[in-house]
Parts: structure tokens; C-alpha cells; sequence
């Protein structure tokens, strides 16, 4: 009986690293993706990124979406791999394809900045259309930033979309478009209504515009315009936050950046 219980035990024990790695590497995507994404979350002891990382190329090759976006944020940030821009927007693209808002987004973004990859407004309108379509706000201020430079006169419908949901680099370039009257009808009253909004929300460049307006605006209008901030913060939802797609360095860059791995699940 000894020898039994001594290879049951060698058994057993070889079954151990197995265990703890996670699903078999023939799993389900969305079994591998899960075992990537604790990985790069879980305690100390079991964070291994490299692990992780091969978790999710698997399940990317398997076509599930999310895992090829979080592949293409690796390639796009350089984070555990090298940089790769090229790399970064094929996985995105991949998951645009299905229609992955939050990659759809990613990808207009690489072409809209140009950063390792030629700089493709046609493409990135193409992208970013479909993601503010459905209702991402990042795409619809980005997608703004692309018709500033094709065609102006489109720019500030698709900020005040941004700026409706809560965004406040978009509440700040449609109040910039109301100040200057460029592709809309002029209104400093509504524009200093609406950089004071993204003042509140921690936007701290629409200070500056504030003080400009101050000195060309009547007492009374401004008093007109604070009561409009109050009425338009009532109204105005951080949609993205509300779904927790909030939380970020680089959220409120002007171009914002990705959002990391842990995160991307609330910005769909």
C-alpha cells in the first residue's frame, strides 16, 4: 500500500502548480481572461504580469474582445511589453470590429494623435463615430478634436454631446466654441455658464477664459450665467462616473488616455 499512497501524493502534488496557475491554457476566453485579470489585480504573492499576459493573448486569439483591448493597451501604453503602436491598433481594431465601444474609441485615438502611426482623420472619424454613437463620451469629444480640423462647423455639437454627459474637457471646448463663435451662433452668457461648469468639475484650465469674461460681461449677466451652471450641473450627468468609468492619471488630459485594465470593463 506504501507505494500507492507515495504516487498519489507525487500526483497530487503536480497538480498543484496547475491549480494555482488557473484554468487550463485550453480553457474558455472568457475562463483566461479572468485568469489574466487576476494576475495583474490579485494579492502580491500571486500578481505576476507576465503570467497574466499570456492568459490574455490566449484568450485574445480566441476573438474575445475585451482581452484583445486590454492586449492592445499593453502595445498602446508599453506596459509589460514593449511599445508597439502598430500592434496596439490591430488588437483594438479587432474589438471594434465587434463593435467594442471602448475599442473604438482606443482606435480613433491612435489615429487621431498620430503618436507611431500616421496621423488618419478619416479613420479616426470613422472609429470615433461608432463609439459616440453609442454614447461614449470620450469618442464624441475626440471626434469633436477631428472636426475641428475637417470641418469646424460640426465641432461643437459633438462637445456639447461630451459636455452633456458630464465630461469636462468637453464642457470646456463647447464653451470655447460658444466664446468664440466659431461653428456656433455666439453666447458668452451660455459660454461662461458652461466653463464655469468645468471649473467645478476640476478643470482648472477654464479659469482663465472665466477671468476674460468677467471683464467683458455685466454684473447681471454673470448673475445670469451662475444661475444657468447651477441649472446645467442639475441636469448634467457624469454618466462615465456614474458607471465608474472614472478614476485614472490622464482622464482629463486633453487627450485623454486609456484607461487601465481594471477599469475598462465600466467604460462599455
Amino acid at each position: 500500500m506504501r507505494p500507492f499512497f507515495v504516487c498519489l501524493a507525487l500526483l497530487l502534488a503536480s497538480l498543484v502548480p496547475a491549480i494555482a496557475q488557473g484554468p487550463p491554457l485550453n480553457g474558455t476566453p472568457e475562463q483566461l481572461f479572468d485568469a489574466g485579470m487576476n494576475r495583474i489585480s490579485g494579492s502580491p504573492a500571486s500578481r505576476d504580469n507576465f503570467v497574466a499576459l499570456d492568459y490574455f493573448r490566449r484568450s485574445a486569439q480566441k476573438g474575445y474582445g475585451p482581452a484583445q483591448v486590454v492586449l492592445g493597451y499593453f502595445y498602446d501604453t508599453a506596459q509589460i511589453v514593449a511599445g508597439d503602436p502598430n500592434q496596439a491598433a490591430d488588437w483594438y481594431r479587432k474589438a471594434a470590429e465587434q463593435g467594442d465601444p471602448l475599442a473604438q474609441w482606443l482606435l480613433g485615438r491612435l489615429y487621431f494623435m498620430g503618436s507611431g502611426l500616421p496621423r488618419d482623420y478619416s479613420a479616426a472619424q470613422k472609429w470615433l463615430t461608432q463609439s459616440a454613437n453609442q454614447n461614449n463620451p470620450f469618442a464624441a469629444y475626440l471626434l469633436g478634436g477631428v472636426m475641428l480640423e475637417r470641418d469646424y462647423a460640426k465641432a461643437p455639437q459633438w462637445f456639447r454631446i461630451a459636455a452633456e454627459q458630464g465630461l469636462p474637457q468637453g464642457q470646456y471646448r463647447y464653451a470655447r466654441a460658444l466664446k468664440e463663435g466659431r461653428g456656433v451662433g455666439q453666447d458668452r452668457l451660455a459660454a461662461y455658464a458652461w466653463f464655469l461648469v468645468a471649473l467645478e468639475a476640476g478643470y482648472g484650465t477654464a479659469q482663465n477664459d472665466l477671468g476674460e469674461l468677467d471683464g467683458i460681461l455685466s454684473r447681471d449677466q454673470i448673475d445670469q450665467a451662475k444661475t444657468k451652471a447651477r441649472k446645467l450641473e442639475d441636469s448634467v450627468t457624469r454618466s462615465v462616473t456614474a458607471h465608474g468609468c472614472t478614476g485614472w492619471d490622464g482622464e482629463f488630459s486633453e487627450t485623454p488616455t486609456p484607461p487601465p485594465p481594471r477599469i475598462q470593463h465600466f467604460c462599455r
